[in-house]
C-alpha cells in the first residue's frame, strides 16, 4: 500500500539537506538505466494488447510505480472487444472485457510496494544486463506475473470500472482555488499511479499520489478487485514480443 507524508512548507528547506529514501538505488549517469529499460519493456500497459492492425487495443491503462525514483510495481491494461486476431464471430466481441498486467515479484517482509520494483531492478543488474535486449533475455527468468482476467466474469469488477467515471481528474485547488491551497502541505515519498483512458481522437491521462476520489485511488481499487481474478496467459508476454510488432 502506498504511503505519502504530509509535511509543511519548511519541510523543502530540511529536504535539500537530507537525501530522500531510496536515493541509493538511482543509477549514476555513467551505468545504463535498467530500472528505465525494464519499465520500458516489461511495465508498459500500451504493449498488453497488440494487434496486427494498431499498436494497443486497451482503453484505460495503469502503472503504478514506487515512491521517488518511478520503480516497476505492476502496469495493468483493460481492452475492449476481441483481441490477438481471435477469429470468432463479431457480434461476440461487443460483449468481452478483459484485463492484463505484469507485476513483479513480491518481497517477504516488504512494507512497501515499491520494494518489490526496486528488488526485480537489482535482480536484472546482477546478471550484468546492460542493453534493451538482454534485460528482455533477464526478465524470464526472474518471475514476473503475466496474467489476464476476464473482467465481465470477475465479481465487482464492472462496477468498479464504471466507477472511473466519479474519479476527481481536477482538483479542487484548481477548479475552485482559495488562498494558500497549494502550499499548506507538501507531498513527499508517495507512491505515483498513472491513468490513461483511450477513446477514439481523446486520451485523458492522470499521473499522481493516492489523494481521496482521485483516479489513482481508482485504480488501486481496481487492481484489488481484479486480483482473485487472475489467471496466468498463455500468449507471449510484452517482453518477448519485438519492440515493433
Amino acid at each position: 500500500m502506498s504511503h505519502a507524508v504530509f509535511l509543511p512548507v519548511a519541510a523543502l528547506f530540511l529536504n535539500g539537506l537530507f537525501p530522500t529514501e531510496g536515493a541509493q538505488d538511482s543509477p549514476s549517469s555513467a551505468q545504463p538505466d535498467v530500472r528505465a529499460m525494464v519499465q520500458d519493456v516489461a511495465f508498459d500497459p500500451a504493449t498488453y494488447f497488440r494487434s496486427p492492425y494498431i499498436r494497443d487495443q486497451s482503453v484505460v491503462r495503469i502503472t503504478y510505480t514506487g515512491d521517488d525514483y518511478g520503480w516497476p510495481v505492476y502496469s495493468i491494461a483493460i481492452a475492449e472487444g476481441c483481441v490477438d486476431g481471435e477469429t470468432i464471430p463479431r457480434n461476440n466481441c461487443a460483449s468481452r472485457v478483459r484485463a492484463r498486467m505484469v507485476r513483479a515479484p513480491g518481497v517477504l517482509g516488504a512494507t512497501r510496494l515499491r520494494q518489490a520494483g526496486a528488488a526485480l531492478v537489482f535482480r536484472v543488474r546482477e546478471t550484468g544486463a546492460t542493453s534493451v535486449e538482454e534485460v528482455r533475455q533477464t526478465l524470464s527468468g526472474v518471475g514476473l506475473d503475466w496474467f489476464e482476467a476476464d473482467v465481465r466474469a470477475c465479481p465487482e469488477a464492472l462496477t468498479t470500472l464504471a466507477k472511473s467515471a466519479e474519479a476527481v481528474w481536477v482538483p479542487s485547488a484548481v477548479a475552485n482555488p482559495t488562498s494558500g491551497d497549494e502550499m499548506s502541505a507538501i507531498v513527499m515519498h508517495a507512491d505515483i499511479v498513472r491513468v490513461e483512458v483511450q477513446q477514439y481522437a481523446r486520451l485523458t491521462t492522470y499521473s499522481g499520489w493516492l489523494a481521496d476520489q482521485s483516479p489513482a485511488a481508482w485504480a488501486v481499487e481496481m487492481a484489488s478487485v481484479l486480483e482473485p481474478c487472475w489467471r496466468p496467459m498463455a500468449n507471449d508476454p510484452p517482453w518477448l514480443l519485438p519492440a515493433n510488432q
